[in-house]
């Protein structure tokens, strides 16, 4: 039997309640918290602080400033205790949270610079913080406190006005403050919000009905009464002075990309995409051909035997939540079997989203839980749907697709990198303020990588469809925003190369010009790193490096940048086997 030793950072809960340096670490990290929820109530409700559930933020140009006091003194507080700190993990607790508080320095920064208006897409806000409170694994104590937060909302509180309202005059004080230089919002992103407003007032209506209280159906009224206003406001005066031009500064995209982790300059991130999918591409080829001659399939280009995969699609949510919980007792066993990662007790928790919410995500997901006084919620692996019972899209609508999916957002992907923090323990700012897109995609990508050894021959080919749609990113998102590809490639390169649905195609294009500019990179150069990792481990440890104990060192650290991820697994990872 073996027994790996994973020395200082791997241990259960309770042991790592008891080491010194993660008591101060969080004792510095939770007054960061609450200090800050004094300004924005949502952030510190987000991580379980229960006592700002029924609170809402004051939005307002004098709001931003209280922020920007509150960054330049954590800056000088973070600084100084780095410099005589001596304990090597509470050193690197402090320099991720005080690299956080420098991020958002800059950002004001930059926004001043470029004159940035922002948009505010009122209904779908309140949607979404009302979401955090009340959802499936809510305690009823949470469900509650939703309404008084809906209130604040609503009403105001104190010196905090109504939100709508307040979203309207910061817009004109923005306007008003930046006379040089206005950036306004991208034309697209206003017209979709115009466009689904409506949805979002209905899931707020539908979530408040689930709060477990009655008392808030006159101030829904009045809400409703609200959206109409702001909307009005943007119909008739910042639609006109929305962008055509979706492309963002050059310097603001290059921010962008290292907040979400990527250090390379877009003609790097390109070159190497570029690259990698054109011999990606090559297998892919080849897995088309065996899958159509198995098949005696006419046409054996990958997007005729991706079409032939869907020819049996999933054509209801219950067909895919069952699909999809067959997937991952398949992976289990894989995982199990093959000792890949350790894997937690509880079972894996899958959900069908309602229409609002898929609005507000419309692809496949996984919602963490709070790892703040967390009461039994688990993470959740949340799918799409629609009002008509049905999926929105093709592309993961098939059993090998869905595999491949769950592997990526279950177990052993994103399900296991927050149950692990859940289960094993780690400090809140590696829990909390660590996270980047890199380290999150890279270890989803990285799971698949996992598995992909273990699956059927459809199932690989599935995987690799999924692996340069990852690839594809890589240099699209860069290629748009630097303004040398179209929506016409991107439409090529997902839809004729790849067979991805048109639907998803546009999903993509958007992702690149205003839904998530920048993250999608994340995912291939975050499977290089954690690759990179693996490689010098193996290099150092020879035969005694075991798969097993170098995941769950990966997971044992929480969401420390890949480069720290790194360098602490080659100093201090011990995989031991004992007889």
């Amino acid at each position: 039997m073996k027994i790996y030793f994973l020395s200082l950072f791997l241990s259960t809960a309770s042991i790592a309640s008891e080491r010194a340096w993660i008591k101060e670490s969080n004792s510095i990290a939770e007054s960061f918290a609450k200090e800050f929820g004094q300004i924005v109530p949502e952030s510190a409700s987000s991580m379980g602080y229960e006592e700002f559930d029924p609170l809402g933020s004051d939005v307002s140009l004098e709001a931003e400033k209280l922020k920007g006091l509150f960054y330049e003194k954590w800056a000088k507080i973070l600084s100084e205790k780095i410099a005589t700190e001596k304990n090597r993990d509470l050193r690197i607790d402090l320099e991720i949270l005080l690299k956080s508080v420098q991020n958002s320095i800059e950002s004001v920064k930059i926004s001043e610079e470029v004159g940035d208006i922002g948009f505010y897409d009122g209904s779908k806000t309140v949607f979404k913080e009302l979401q955090v409170l009340i959802n499936p694994q809510s305690p009823p104590s949470r469900k509650k406190s939703a309404v008084d937060r809906f209130k604040v909302y609503v009403h105001g509180a104190g010196k905090i006005k109504p939100l709508l309202s307040s979203l309207e005059n910061l817009v004109k004080e923005k306007e008003k403050k930046y006379k040089v230089k206005k950036f306004y919002p991208l034309r697209t992103e206003v017209e979709l919000y115009l466009a689904e407003s409506n949805d979002y007032v209905k899931g707020v209506e539908e979530l408040l009905a689930q709060s477990g209280r009655s008392d808030w159906k006159e101030d829904f009224i009045v809400f409703q009464s609200q959206v109409k206003k702001y909307d009005q406001f943007i119909r008739d005066d910042q639609i006109k002075k929305a962008r055509t031009d979706f492309k963002l500064p050059p310097k603001v995209y290059q921010y962008i990309l290292k907040l979400r982790g990527i250090n390379e300059t877009p003609k790097v991130l390109i070159e190497l995409g570029r690259r990698d999918y054109k011999i990606i591409y090559k297998d892919f080829v080849s897995l088309a051909k065996e899958i159509a001659q198995k098949n005696s399939l006419k046409d054996h280009d990958p997007a005729s035997v991706i079409k032939y995969l869907k020819s049996t699609p999933i054509t209801s949510a219950s067909d895919a939540e069952r699909t999809y919980r067959e997937a991952d007792q398949v992976l289990t066993k894989i995982i199990s079997e093959n000792k890949i990662v350790s894997l937690p007790k509880s079972s894996l928790k899958i959900r069908i989203a309602g229409d609002a919410e898929s609005k507000a995500t419309p692809v496949p997901h996984l919602t963490p839980p709070p790892l703040i006084n967390n009461k039994g919620e688990r993470p959740e692996f949340v799918v799409p749907s629609s009002s008509k019972g049905t999926l929105p899209f093709d592309d993961f609508s098939y059993k090998e697709a869905a595999l491949v999916l769950v592997a990526h957002e279950g177990r052993p992907g994103h399900d296991l990198q927050f149950s692990s923090m859940l289960d094993n323990g780690v400090s809140i700012i590696r829990s909390r303020y660590a996270v980047n897109n890199v380290n999150i995609e890279g270890w989803g990508l990285y799971a698949e990588d996992l598995v992909y050894p273990y699956l059927p021959l459809e199932a690989k080919f599935a995987a690799l469809q999924m692996r340069l749609w990852r690839i594809a990113r890589m240099f699209l998102d860069p290629e748009v925003q630097g303004g040398k590809s179209s929506q016409k490639e991107v439409m090529k390169v997902f839809s004729n190369e790849l067979g991805v649905s048109s639907v998803m195609a546009d999903l993509e294009f958007k992702r690149y010009t205003f839904r998530d500019i920048g993250q999608a990179p994340s995912y291939y150069y975050g499977l290089l790193k954690l690759r990179s990792a693996k490689e010098a481990l193996q290099k150092k440890l020879g035969t005694s490096f075991d798969e097993l104990c170098f995941n769950d060192g990966v997971l044992g650290l929480g969401l420390l940048p890949l480069d720290i991820i790194q360098e602490e697994l080659l100093s201090r990872l011990e995989c031991n086997d004992l007889k």
